[in-house]
């Protein structure tokens, strides 16, 4: 049951990081044009830091298909 939970868990956060995508693109007064080291918001979450929370939570929460299930 752990495995379960866990799984939801890990696939509700990965579907938050997709909605976040067009939350962020149209908050009010171009927030997401914001510039960065010359790259907008928009551009740091979609190119950096949301790839890299999913292959955390993918790794860190996904159950590792190999290992034995208990009878």
């Amino acid at each position: 049951m752990l495995a379960v939970t866990t799984r939801a868990k890990a696939a509700v956060l990965l579907v938050l990081l997709l909605v976040a995508f067009p939350v962020i693109a149209v908050l009010p007064n171009q927030v997401a044009a914001i510039r960065v080291a010359g790259l907008s918001l928009l551009w740091w979450y979609g190119g950096v830091i949301a790839p890299v929370l999913a292959g955390l939570i993918a790794v860190a929460w996904l159950p590792d298909a190999t290992r034995p299930r208990a009878r």
